[in-house]
């Protein structure tokens, strides 16, 4: 084999025009690809991150009923033991209990519907990029305020803008609380956030989480455990370990499935947002056509300088077979050349895409150049001004052995006609 390596390489540089220009074809086509597909995981990450960081999290814990119908009264303690375990879970980075409901809010002027969303304001601000998000005021303090001083409450920008109101403004909430009563409060605006996130910014309304369980009525009790997990892809791992540390189940129970409403429930992202999870799915299964359309230029150009050196050297390749060169060795030779000249412009192309790639995952991809705010939203989901390649070493190596195939499969045709050559016509040059 090393025999026709060497062949193959000096068979390659007869014309070194012409396999220089397949070599540049085959090193754009492979380099594209990685850069390509570097640029698409990082896309998709952020997009994760984008739809779980401020909203979701990458875990959530419910109860079993919570998940199938959310209502008010649908809850579970939420004592410092069952947040302790969760937190002791590897790969758990922070943990937010929240209240969810959805009230009136209001003056004497304009009301509108919003999502009251209690949270304690640290574990919140470790667990989400909210703090970042203020645009106006402040977020929540520490603790919440005296009574009977007005409880303190942030708005979504977008909120904030359809009740015509900035911070130090005070409102009314009335909602249904978990007892079947009206739960009514005075509220105070601390601060407005934008997240990027269509539906928070024109929704959300963060309280305390004492006062949010007083509003509802629910005692000590939460709706959920919000999660951020340090690996992305790693969820649906952590989900189960979260469900054997607090004696969950991993996933929402099926239809039919009988399970007691108190039960706890440990989703991944991919459940929670079936959507995005989807969405990753047709992205990563549409890279064979990538790999098609950007691959096809490079086979034709190999196909082309195969079989052009091919037809130069008949004569060549008919003594060889005179002097007793069988066929399938004959059909070898022309294949190992086509191999030979993918794989080192593969290497070529897999290096410049990688360096490049590398520079944009650790310095990242500006993307004002295609929008002239410092973040942007997209189907609703908060990008940043950066996007940050994602390398693997199958974002690497795939490209490579894709090309291989590629090459060989360019080399069958000019291959099998190389060993088809009827010696004495074509020395003759009689073919």
């Amino acid at each position: 084999m090393l025999i026709a390596v060497k062949l193959a390489l000096r068979n390659l540089l007869r014309n070194r025009w012409r396999s220089a220009l397949t070599l540049a074809a085959v090193a754009v086509a492979v380099g594209l690809m990685v850069f390509t597909l570097g640029m698409y995981d990082g896309w998709m990450d952020e997009m994760v991150r984008g739809t779980t960081a401020m909203e979701t999290g990458q875990i959530q814990v419910h109860t079993a009923e919570y998940v199938e119908n959310p209502r008010v009264y649908e809850s579970f303690p939420g004592d410092s033991g069952v947040i302790a375990r969760v937190r002791s879970v590897r790969g758990v980075l922070a943990v937010s209990p929240r209240v969810k409901a959805y009230g009136l809010v209001g003056n004497e002027d304009r009301s509108q519907v919003a999502r009251i969303l209690g949270v304690v304001p640290e574990a919140e601000g470790v667990a989400t990029p909210i703090r970042d998000a203020i645009i106006q005021g402040r977020w929540l303090s520490l603790a919440p305020a005296p009574t009977p001083a007005p409880r303190e409450v942030v708005l979504g920008q977008s909120l904030a803008q359809q009740l015509r109101v900035v911070p130090g403004d005070e409102l009314v909430v009335f909602l249904e609380a978990a007892d079947g009563s009206l739960g009514n409060e005075l509220l105070r605006v601390t601060g407005i956030v934008r997240t990027g996130n269509t539906e928070l910014d024109r929704l959300a309304a963060y309280l305390h989480l004492q006062d949010a369980q007083y509003l509802t009525a629910l005692g000590d009790q939460i709706h959920e455990l919000m999660l951020r997990t340090a690996d992305l892809d790693a969820a649906r791992a952590i989900a189960d370990s979260v469900a054997a540390a607090i004696g969950a189940r991993v996933g929402a129970p099926a239809r039919h499935e009988a399970v007691a409403p108190a039960t706890l429930v440990a989703q991944p992202w991919q459940e929670i947002v079936p959507w995005l999870h989807q969405m990753i799915l047709l992205f990563r299964r549409s890279y064979a056509l990538m790999y098609l359309l950007i691959y096809l230029v490079a086979a034709v150009g190999i196909l082309n300088t195969a079989r052009m050196s091919a037809l130069e050297r008949r004569r060549e390749f008919g003594v060889m077979l005179a002097i007793g060169m069988r066929p399938f060795r004959m059909f070898r030779t022309v294949v190992v050349e086509t191999v030979v000249l993918g794989l080192v412009g593969a290497l070529i192309g897999a290096t410049l895409g990688f360096l490049l790639s590398w520079y944009y995952a650790t310095a990242g991809f500006d993307m004002t150049v295609f929008t002239d705010q410092a973040t942007f939203s997209y189907m609703g989901v908060a990008f940043s001004e950066r996007i940050y390649f994602v390398l693997t070493p199958v974002t690497v190596i795939q490209p490579i052995v894709v090309m291989l195939a590629v090459a060989a499969l360019s080399g069958l045709w000019p291959a099998f006609r190389a060993a088809r050559i009827v010696p004495a016509p074509t020395i003759a040059g009689r073919t």
